[in-house]
């Protein structure tokens, strides 16, 4: 049974408007250094800075993301500002002009720390470029987006396995050690990045559905959905070497329910009426995994298991993608076992990861339910994506919903 009436609608909507002015006056207050014009790279869990923190290339595209997003909204237009302040030390600081695509790192004074070319990172820029385009319509940022398609089609596609190989140097050749983050195992292929490849490439047909780009995008949505998807247990595998044989048994239920939603944008994008009928009957049982499986007797998303070990701690971006894949799944269902699964999830958010203040969330609570306190805010791998991502999901999946100042939202604090 689906929601007659828009009272839930209205209350996520004004819930949702209050949380991208949180954020926002969060990261452009603490989080921005007026006396270099730009973002700190660090921002400890007291709101204080670390000016010396060095930049990576992640961080910055999540954040050109955010603010190219919110932009868009009339209520945050006046936010552009920052969306170009970031969009330019991309383009300025991190992008290979000689080699094309984006490096990893540079330290505070922009010297260049890590030059490898991380096919995550690389998606990711995408992603945050052709949201600058919605945003901007600036030329300019369509066409790096574009070459930095064609760069990662050209040179990170195995064309005798398939699928993306996790990383190159920085000429595009290959390397030893492939590692996203130390804790990463070191296999070529992994589910993390070709899902953000998923993400990039589906916006990107936003501003360039041209038979090359949405010809790659349904590849890589077919490579992740029989590839990655493990049809026994309903959950995702993680980690390949080039032949696809498997190297990893973790659980992460965290990308499981950011997958369903993903998937199913990227299938809507396809107009592929059979795939996307597909994608739907994936999406609900993968959400339907997560709600009897996934979560905590509080609401939160678990962590992860390895070797049947279940981690107990709570990430923050497990949650805010929860919220989002609950919401898709009640949409394409309508069974309101999902927009409640959605609405709890959102409380243990408002309990736990967000402070008094209203600032930026918490990285990690502890099985107790305490902030981990020595685990920044804002770092090289947290920026206003996750969260930010799901106030704006939830806008625009209810945006004719009759009133978004109809404040009901005390209903979820």
């Amino acid at each position: 049974m689906k929601i007659e009436d828009t009272s839930i609608e209205r209350a996520l909507c004004s819930l949702s408007l209050k949380g991208v002015q949180y954020l926002s006056d969060w990261w452009t207050t603490f989080g921005f250094d007026d006396s270099r014009n730009r973002f700190y790279g660090e921002v400890y869990n007291d709101n204080t800075p670390n000016p010396a923190s060095s930049l990576m290339v992640i961080q910055r595209a999540r954040i050109l993301w955010f603010f190219s997003t919110i932009s868009q909204l009339e209520k945050f237009s006046d936010y552009k500002i920052y969306a170009d302040i970031q969009y330019k030390e991309l383009i300025t600081y991190f992008h290979d002009k000689t080699f094309g695509g984006f490096i990893w790192e540079v330290n505070k004074d922009y010297t260049i720390i890590n030059n490898r070319k991380q096919t995550y990172a690389q998606a990711f820029c995408i992603y945050a470029l052709s949201e600058y385009y919605l945003l901007s319509k600036d030329e300019d940022a369509k066409s790096l987006a574009l070459e930095t398609f064609d760069l990662l089609e050209k040179k990170t596609w195995d064309s005798k396995n398939d699928g993306y190989i996790e990383a190159m140097d920085h000429r595009w050749s290959h390397m030893s050690d492939m590692r996203l983050s130390p804790k990463d195992k070191n296999e070529p292929k992994t589910m993390n990045t070709h899902l953000h490849i998923l993400e990039a490439y589906t916006t990107l047909c936003k501003i360039s559905y041209t038979e090359e780009v949405t010809k790659s995008l349904v590849r890589v949505l077919g490579l992740y959905s029989d590839r990655f998807h493990n049809k026994n247990n309903n959950h995702f595998h993680l980690f390949f070497d080039n032949e696809w044989n498997l190297k990893s048994n973790i659980i992460s239920y965290g990308h499981d329910i950011e997958s369903s939603w993903l998937m199913h944008e990227a299938a809507e994008m396809s107009n592929d009426l059979a795939l996307q009928s597909k994608m739907n009957t994936l999406v609900l049982s993968i959400a339907n995994n997560i709600l009897d499986n996934g979560l905590s007797v509080d609401g939160g998303v678990k962590n992860e298991i390895h070797d049947s070990i279940a981690d107990a701690t709570f990430d923050w971006w497990p949650q805010a993608e929860a919220v989002i894949g609950f919401i898709n799944a009640y949409q394409i269902s309508g069974e309101i076992k999902f927009i409640d699964a959605s609405n709890k999830c959102l409380k243990f958010i408002q309990n736990y990861f967000i402070g008094a203040n209203n600032d930026e969330w918490y990285w990690k609570i502890t099985e107790d339910l305490k902030p981990v306190d020595d685990i920044s805010k804002s770092n090289g791998w947290k920026a206003p994506y996750h969260n930010g991502r799901m106030y704006v999901e939830i806008l625009a999946r209810f945006e004719n919903s009759s009133s978004y100042t109809n404040d009901k939202s005390k209903e979820y604090s």
